[in-house]
This record gives structure tokens, C-alpha cells and sequence, in this order.
């Protein structure tokens, strides 16, 4: 899809997961038909199979359906195929769109347990994603003149994913989250110690490329947050052939778990839903 088209453009890792759709699922299967010629319940039958052969979660298989919608209403659009409702049989293809998945919740105790485990710039990054509710998209986006710290805010401008820097995901995304005096020291003990500490200056520079771009966020999960976790004996593990402490736990667990964490924690110490909302800056309060 063409950037320019849209008023409001679709963010990188948006395109990318569309053209990923296009790429691995729908042409494979779907690239030698006649798109008028293909039917609704083939389509629903395709979803339901890999559901059952590969496991993928409604939300994902919906995800095919409204891409394969996009490209019927592209060609519609340009006069490619009728503008009638009939061409586009995506509009009769029935998907669920709620998700079995449940995120691991932690507790205070436990956060506070996984950031005693990490060591610098890895332990402030995760009080950070822990103690404001920032995705860490958002976290690797911030540079050192994002955080005021006269006011006490952090200022949520852009954001770091799949190698390229791109908005806040929504309006209210980009609204200022409050800077916690603790998290403060913590922020401020870094800046002292990175050789990256300019106000243009990445928080969480890479510094194998020289500070030039922030770190990877899979890759933190993997070798330092997933660890962590282990080590306070949230996530399985077991000792390798050398005594090495070896994380297995086959549960999802990431920087995400730490933003549905605060939330659920903030839920259950009774703080308002609007407070809520506005902390974690969704656009509405689910």
C-alpha cells in the first residue's frame, strides 16, 4: 500500500506485517486464482485449517482476512473488479476475532525481583517499561531530551521497531507519563556513565553501532530480560551441562507482560479507570 494514499499512514511494522500476510499466506494460496472466482466458505475453511495445523490464534487469522479484504477493496477502488458488494467475498467470511491468549501478570514483588537480576543500561530499561507502562517501542525511542526532569515527565515522541524510527501508535500515545523521583535517580545514574548522553542522544543507544541507533527489543528479551526472569524463578529453567542457568519456559514473557502487569496492579489497588486510561495512554479504557 502506497504511504501517500492514506491521510493518516499506516506505521512500519504495520506494513511490514501486511506484506509478511501477502507474501507467506495469501499468494501461496490464493495468487493462481481468479479473485471473483474465489468463494467465502473456501476461505473460511483455508483459516480453520490453519488453525488447526499450525495453531494460530483467531486475532492472527483475522489479520488474514482483512488483509486479503484490503486488496479486494484495492481493486475495487481502481476498477480492477466490480464495485459491488458481491466482489469482495471477504465481506462474508466469518472469523472470530478474540484471542484464548492470557498475558503473564507479575507482581510489584516480582518486577522488582527480575531488575535486581540485570545490570546497567538493561535494569533501567526495565524500570522504566515496569514503572511508567511505556511499550518498549516507545522506550527505545526516547532520547535524553524526552525526559524533563525539572517537571518530573517523560515525553513520548517517536518510537523504535524493526530498525526504523516511527510515531506513537495513537493521539493519545503521545501524551507525557509521569517521571517517578526513583526512576528518575535511576535515568539520571545512566546518563552519567553513557558515553551517549547528549539531548539528541538515544537512552538506550546500541553500543555496538557507536550510538547511532537505539538497542534491539527482541534481543533484550531474549539475552537479558528472559534471564532475569529465571533467575527470580518467575520463568522455568534448568542448569546446563556446565551449571549454567538455562531459561525454558515455553510462555510468551516480554517488556509487553510489564505493561499488562502495572495495569492489573493498578486495577486492583482500586485506582480510578480514567486514571488508568491516561496513565497508560490507550486511546480508550478496555
Amino acid at each position: 500500500m502506497d504511504r501517500s494514499e492514506s491521510k493518516h499512514p499506516k506505521a512500519h511494522t504495520t506494513i511490514k506485517g501486511y506484506e509478511r500476510v501477502l507474501r507467506n499466506r495469501s499468494l501461496p494460496k490464493w495468487g493462481s486464482r481468479i479473485a471473483l472466482g474465489i468463494q467465502p466458505l473456501e476461505i473460511e475453511q483455508w483459516l480453520t485449517t490453519l488453525k488447526g495445523e499450525e495453531g494460530l490464534e483467531n486475532p492472527t487469522l483475522d489479520r488474514m482476512r482483512r488483509v486479503m479484504s484490503m486488496v479486494y477493496r484495492h481493486g475495487q477502488r481502481y476498477g480492477l473488479i466490480s464495485r459491488s458488494q458481491e466482489s469482495n467475498p471477504m465481506r462474508f467470511v466469518r472469523c472470530k476475532t478474540t484471542s484464548g491468549y492470557e498475558a503473564m501478570i507479575i507482581t510489584p514483588e516480582q518486577a522488582y525481583e527480575i531488575v535486581r537480576n540485570l545490570r546497567e543500561p538493561e535494569r533501567t530499561l526495565t524500570l522504566l517499561a515496569a514503572g511508567t507502562g511505556l511499550r518498549i517501542s516507545e522506550c527505545l525511542g526516547l532520547q535524553w531530551q524526552d525526559a524533563n526532569f525539572a517537571d518530573a515527565m517523560i515525553h513520548v515522541r517517536r518510537t523504535w521497531t524493526c530498525g526504523q524510527v516511527g510515531l506513537p501508535k495513537t493521539k493519545a500515545s503521545k501524551g507525557p507519563v509521569p517521571l517517578h523521583p526513583l526512576l528518575a535517580d535511576f535515568l539520571l545514574s545512566w546518563k552519567q556513565k553513557t558515553p551517549y548522553s547528549q539531548p539528541g542522544d538515544w537512552v538506550c543507544a546500541s553500543f555496538r553501532l557507536n550510538g547511532k541507533q537505539p538497542r534491539v527489543a527482541n534481543m533484550l528479551v531474549e539475552d537479558y530480560l528472559r534471564p532475569a526472569a529465571a533467575k527470580a524463578r518467575i520463568l522455568s529453567s534448568h542448569r546446563d551441562d556446565c551449571g549454567r542457568l538455562m531459561e525454558d519456559d515455553p510462555r510468551r514473557f516480554g517488556f509487553h507482560n510489564l505493561r499488562h502487569s502495572l495495569a492489573s496492579f493498578l486495577v486492583r489497588i482500586r485506582t480510578d479507570p480514567k486514571t488508568v486510561q491516561t496513565l497508560l495512554r490507550h486511546s480508550k479504557y478496555d
